[in-house]
């Protein structure tokens, strides 16, 4: 299963919200193994940014873990809003 996240922060704080994100990965491939990707919107709609991060194959456990990792990392205090979750598995489709 996948696990697409995504929420807004200022658009001022770009570089503190990827520094912050870079710290997430860091410690999310060091606890889990996992490798994520993070992407932006290109507009700023209101004065924000909206990022996504996108994580593959995900443990059962993963959205507990890793919600622990993001309240003691720097981009808590960055969000505007919720960080909104979404889950993708694979299909297979018979041809």
């Amino acid at each position: 299963m996948d696990c697409y996240i995504y929420y807004q922060t200022a658009a001022e704080h770009e570089a503190q919200v990827i520094d912050a994100v870079a710290l997430l990965q860091k410690t999310l491939f060091a606890t889990l193994g996992l490798k994520m990707q993070l992407q932006r919107r290109p507009e700023i709609a209101a004065g924000c940014l909206t990022w996504m991060e996108i994580y593959r194959d995900i443990p059962d456990d993963f959205q507990a873990q890793l919600t622990s990792l993001v309240n003691s990392n720097p981009l808590h205090a960055l969000l505007q809003g919720a960080r909104h979750a979404e889950y993708f598995e694979n299909v297979l489709v018979c041809a």
